[in-house]
């Protein structure tokens, strides 16, 4: 279940509502108050009575002020982390540091990241970089660091080069990176994480100041940030899903009630004269978009100025405040919004601070927001956070710093770190995909004639057995028909039927010929037929049975 679809489930029974108001007294803010706040002091979108009055009756309130599924800090750690209790802390990649056996010198401001699983049981780690493009000396992109199964760094190596402002961006379902330029005039570029294929420029998403980006799968549609003050919400739809190379751009109108409509831009290449984010009037504008996540049928993304993490929801086309730290007030442990992710594992939401008291938080399923973890202020008070991601599998946590500078250095360094303990599983393991083929045998019934068959029907018994019901059958009784004045014969379809099996044993079928054959088989006098039968199981196995049929 995901964080959204776990808000509502929580908030929507008697127990939801308890905890909803012991929260709400916890941080000393009424409902009232919230709403008042959201729609006045948080700036941004003043959906007054709207988008946050919609989320404070449909989820019992926003995120509140809470201690969260594991508790206070700790004191600092050996690499100056304060964490919860059984969490550590570990160094994975620093900047100018050579990684890897290649070797690869890591590169200068990290920023966003994703995860992929590895066949041989690992992951890689992509990480872009948001300096601007300096040749020779800066000039990645983005660059992969490759983990074994025991999760020892394996091998480094950059897959995007020659590019400008790295800043966040996206992985696909498809294995790729989507990496995104924070420049006026920034693009989005695909990218391969194994570092075989080269990068691709991907113009139709936009030319504009991306942030981040995330693909709805079900939706076949890309969302994308804007990382500036009065800038916007963006939806791709590629002619052809999963190639991104054309398509269309659309930017989001955000009603009263928070329903969103979608208007094409009209020049998403910037072709023009009018920026992209100006050629949409009256779309709605965000207070500086960061980070985005898509995670079991939700889009979420944040809004540093205002202190703020959004749900959107493509299937209800509704967006809802999920956390709004303005209203919350001075005790709110999230500021600063930035790169956000969500724990395959939970379900839970993680968001890095941009500046502040530089932490990741977490703004759990129960609808609590507190700080997960927070690095030495004094080590990086020029920094900010980026790029959280889980490993696939949910047990290790990382994020970067994206410009540390300790006491006697003379330069700042980017740095990786690596966060394993005791993260919580409270979503069940999807089940094994079907792979088993649907067990399927045909029995022809009585004796066959050809009269009968164009006359009533022939009946034959299918017996189905498999665990991915329901299963789609289609049956074609073929029969070979002599062409006129001798010339041979072929295949043809007489008979065809259809039918869904939603429970597994004996089905009976009836196979009759169509009306346009039934003088043609009496007069050609046909011996042999052929019933073909082909079973699909919901998982898409198929199965397929040719029965003869002789004629008497």
């Amino acid at each position: 279940m995901g964080l959204y679809a776990a808000y509502r489930e929580t908030f929507n029974n008697l127990q939801g509502a308890r905890m909803a108001e012991e929260m709400t007294e916890r941080s000393g803010l009424t409902r009232r108050d919230a709403l008042r706040a959201g729609a006045g002091a948080a700036g941004g979108i003043a959906f007054a009575g709207g988008l946050l009055g919609r989320a404070i009756d449909a989820m019992g309130a926003p995120a509140v002020i809470g201690d969260g599924p594991y508790g206070p800090l700790g004191s600092p750690d050996s690499n100056g982390i304060r964490l919860p209790a059984g969490f550590s802390s570990r160094v994975i990649a620093r900047t100018g540091t050579d990684i890897g056996p290649r070797p690869y010198n890591f590169h200068i401001l990290p920023d966003g990241m994703g995860t992929y699983k590895t066949s041989d049981g690992g992951f890689i780690l992509v990480s872009n970089s948001e300096m601007v493009d300096l040749p020779p000396l800066y000039e990645i992109g983005a660059a992969s660091i490759r983990f074994d199964k025991n999760f020892n760094v394996t091998d480094a190596y950059p897959i995007l080069k020659n590019t400008s402002v790295n800043c966040a961006g996206g992985v696909t379902p498809w294995n790729t990176w989507l990496s995104c330029e924070e420049i006026d005039r920034g693009k989005v570029f695909e990218c391969d994480p194994w570092g075989v294929k080269l990068s691709v420029e991907l113009p139709a998403l936009g030319v504009f100041k991306h942030e981040a980006c995330c693909v709805d799968p079900a939706g076949k549609q890309v969302y994308l940030t804007e990382d500036l003050g009065d800038g916007c919400l963006y939806r791709f739809t590629p002619d052809s899903y999963p190639d991104l190379s054309a398509g269309r751009l659309d930017a989001a109108l955000v009603q009263e009630n928070g329903k969103v409509n979608w208007v094409e831009v009209p020049d998403p290449q910037f072709t023009g004269l009018t920026p992209t984010r100006e050629q949409v009037p009256g779309a709605t504008r965000f207070k500086r978009g960061e980070g985005m996540w898509f995670d079991q049928g939700t889009v979420y993304f944040a809004t540093t100025q205002d202190d703020r993490v959004y749900a959107y929801d493509p299937e209800s086309t509704y967006l809802e405040v999920l956390y709004d730290g303005v209203a919350l007030g001075d005790e709110a442990p999230l500021n600063d919004s930035d790169n956000v992710t969500v724990s395959p594992i939970s379900g839970d939401l993680y968001v890095c601070e941009d500046a502040g008291d530089l932490q990741v938080c977490i703004i759990s399923t129960e609808g609590e927001a507190a700080a997960f973890c927070q690095v030495n202020l004094d080590d990086h008070r020029v920094s900010e956070l980026t790029g959280p991601v889980f490993d696939p599998t949910g047990s290790r946590l990382y994020f970067t710093s994206q410009r540390a500078r300790f006491a006697g250095e003379p330069t700042s360094a980017g740095i990786v770190y690596e966060i394993s303990g005791p993260f919580r599983k409270t979503r069940k393991d999807p089940k094994p995909k079907d792979r088993r083929k649907p067990t399927l045998k045909v029995r022809t019934l009585g004796k066959p004639s050809l009269k009968g068959l164009v006359k009533k029907g022939q009946p034959f018994m299918l017996e189905i057995r498999d665990e991915s019901m329901p299963v789609e059958i289609e049956a074609k009784l073929v029969a070979p028909l002599r062409r006129p004045r001798g010339r041979g014969s072929r295949q043809v379809t007489v008979g065809r039927k259809r039918l869904k099996v939603t429970k597994g044993g004996r089905k009976q079928i009836l196979m009759t010929v169509n009306k346009g054959y039934r003088n043609r088989l009496r007069q050609r006098q046909v011996a042999q037929a052929r019933l073909i039968v082909v079973a699909t199981d919901a998982a898409g196995n198929r199965t397929r049975v040719v029965k003869p049929v002789s004629f008497r």
